[in-house]
């Protein structure tokens, strides 16, 4: 698999996990293109979408490793975005309020909603069965959306839920789409489609920063202090549990068979093997990014076949050290101007000079005819007329006076 980053700097990095031999990453692109922070990333298949602050969307065809499409429908700041799992549309939310269909195959915007009254859109999440969608803004309402009529099917208003304070966030459906996750400033709270209410709120420690399902009934959370916690959706009266991973807080996570990445404010990445049954984390490897990361996905590798997906890290060196041989062609130095002209046969060359004893400093004649060669003049090539006549010395060269007059 390979992990998929954005970052404050601008930078779009992707990490191969390799576990063929030992476990490692390895960095297998690094992408500027957007012109500010990255806010948000979705990957859906082989297709790769990325938002920042630059009101521009990305979007990369991993197949190719090629930037395919730039969609350009929002004023504003791109906070969310999430495929269908359909791979029907990519809907994206942004802080010009609006909330932005866009269909794949012909890149043509099929919806665009005013969704919370025009505040901006900080979280989208859609449902696995591609029916139903979530989005939370913030007005903090969370909004249910039809996705086969295109409306609103009803909006919930979270101000009255102290727990989840002023900014709601972290809204992610469970992988079978039975519960969702909400977090708030010290709180963690599993909603049931069933009930449409709450039920599970857990008070936490720290302020909750990242949300990953690991199961259908089983969600991580990511903590300020560098902890994860456990939260099972089916158990009421779950004692806490926390895992140590981090030094700094948990900036993201995502998790993909058995494997769980998280990656730290300070730019540190973790792989891990998850045993959901006993709670327990296993570390596999780590690295440090060298930026602030701000958002992370998972792309699968395997849908492009194994040999691509199990490729060594040696292969990717060779390519790229192959490449570097090719432009490693010597350029000429810059503001360096060489001047080349034909030398006069009544020229001597040095070596002959020498010979002969005679001195090595050119004569006057010859320094005057090669300056005037230089210039690109030749007094011989001036017609006699001129020559004799000359030409007017100035303003105050008098012309002759006409006879006839």
């Amino acid at each position: 698999m390979e992990v998929i980053v954005g970052t404050y700097e601008e930078f779009l990095l992707g990490y191969k996990l390799t576990t063929k031999e030992n476990n490692c990453f390895v960095q297998s692109f690094a992408d500027k293109s957007h012109a500010g922070p990255l806010k948000c990333v979705a990957v859906h298949k082989h297709f790769v979408a990325t938002g920042a602050t630059d009101d521009r969307i990305f979007l990369y065809d991993m197949r190719s490793r090629k930037q395919t499409n730039i969609i350009l429908s929002h004023e504003g700041t791109i906070n969310a975005l999430a495929f269908t799992p359909d791979s029907s549309h990519l809907i994206s939310g942004g802080g010009d309020g609006r909330m932005i269909a866009t269909r794949l195959n012909t890149w043509a915007t099929e919806g665009n909603w005013k969704a919370h009254k025009g505040s901006a859109v900080s979280q989208i999440s859609c449902h696995p069965s591609g029916k139903l969608a979530l989005s939370l803004g913030a007005d903090r309402v969370l909004c249910t959306w039809n996705l086969v009529k295109g409306r609103v099917a009803y909006r919930t208003n979270l101000k009255s839920r102290s727990t989840l304070g002023l900014q709601p966030d972290c809204l992610t459906w469970s992988p079978t789409g039975d519960y969702f996750i909400l977090c708030g400033l010290r709180a963690a709270e599993i909603w049931s489609i069933k009930t449409a209410d709450v039920l599970l709120s857990q008070k936490t420690q720290e302020k909750p920063i990242s949300v990953c399902w690991v199961s259908d009934d089983t969600c991580l959370v990511g903590l300020e202090n560098g902890k994860i916690l456990w939260l099972i959706a089916t158990d009421s009266e779950q004692e806490e549990k926390l895992s140590a991973a981090h030094s700094s807080r948990v900036k993201a996570m995502a998790f993909h068979e058995n494997t769980l990445i998280t990656v730290s404010s300070s730019g540190e990445m973790k792989a891990w093997k998850v045993s959901v049954d006993k709670k327990k984390f296993t570390p596999l490897c780590t690295t440090n990014i060298g930026c602030r990361p701000t958002c992370l996905s998972i792309l699968d590798l395997t849908q492009f076949g194994d040999e691509y997906a199990t490729k060594s890290a040696s292969d990717d060196d060779t390519k790229q050290t192959s490449i570097a041989t090719r432009n490693s062609e010597k350029q000429p130095e810059r503001g360096v101007v060489t001047i080349e002209y034909e030398e006069d046969e009544n020229d001597v060359p040095e070596n002959e000079s020498n010979k002969s004893g005679s001195s090595c400093e050119p004569s006057c004649s010859q320094e005057k005819q090669k300056s005037r060669k230089r210039k690109g003049k030749n007094l011989e090539n001036v017609p006699k007329r001129e020559k004799e006549q000359g030409k007017p010395n100035g303003p105050l060269h008098k012309k002759p006076k006409n006879k006839n007059k």
